[in-house]
């Protein structure tokens, strides 16, 4: 009895093992798909004539990589991105030295920040429908659409100290540069990114 016992156990954590090792190789494969996603959409990309800082495809890419794969293996995706530009892949629109280096930095740290604050946002629910039958629901668009515009934010907030660094321009001269410009599309992406996280979630 106390043998089938311990191979019972043993069995579970045989299991249990698998199955953890399935989740982290499956989230590594998922953080490489979305390095090469984050590369792809850079090839999206136009210029204005007033600025260095181009207009891409990829703040699209690192929101959606925050929301599906969570604060460990959202930011190890576009480190990813980065590590793989760094070596060779001809992916980068400008290289992280220079004056848009930091929206690269910006895309490792907003996909953690999406992560937690879409984790607190679903924590807070689950609290205040722990005493109810129906299922939680789950967060709404607008909570969704103002998470992305927090990514977008933390973005902007990187790439604009970076190029006021490199460019020797004051922020408050830098924003008209490396920020306003910018921000009907990137408001377009997180919309646009906030729409498929709910028809993925819902």
């Amino acid at each position: 009895m106390y043998t089938s016992m311990t191979d019972t156990r043993g069995n579970l954590l045989g299991v249990s093992t698998q199955v953890q090792v399935y989740r982290v190789l499956r989230s590594f494969g998922l953080s490489i798909l979305f390095a090469g996603f984050t590369g792809i959409c850079a090839q999206v990309r136009f210029y204005f004539p007033f600025t260095p800082v181009p207009v891409t495809g990829q703040v699209f890419a690192v929101l959606l990589s925050g929301a599906v794969l969570g604060r460990k293996y959202g930011p190890l995706s576009q480190g990813l991105y980065l590590l793989l530009g760094l070596s060779g892949v001809p992916w980068f629109v400008v290289g992280p030295i220079g004056p848009t280096g930091g929206y690269i930095v910006g895309f490792i740290v907003a996909p953690y920040l999406i992560a937690l604050l879409r984790e607190k946002l679903e924590e807070a629910k689950q609290q205040g429908h722990a005493h109810a039958s129906r299922t939680i629901p789950a967060l709404t668009y607008l909570q969704t659409l103002c998470i992305m515009c927090a990514g977008v934010g933390v973005i902007y907030l990187l790439g604009l100290l970076q190029f006021s660094i490199f460019t020797h321009t004051p922020l408050y001269s830098a924003v008209r540069y490396s920020v306003l410009p910018f921000i009907p599309f990137d408001l377009g992406k997180a919309l646009l990114a906030a729409f498929a996280i709910r028809f993925l979630y819902r």
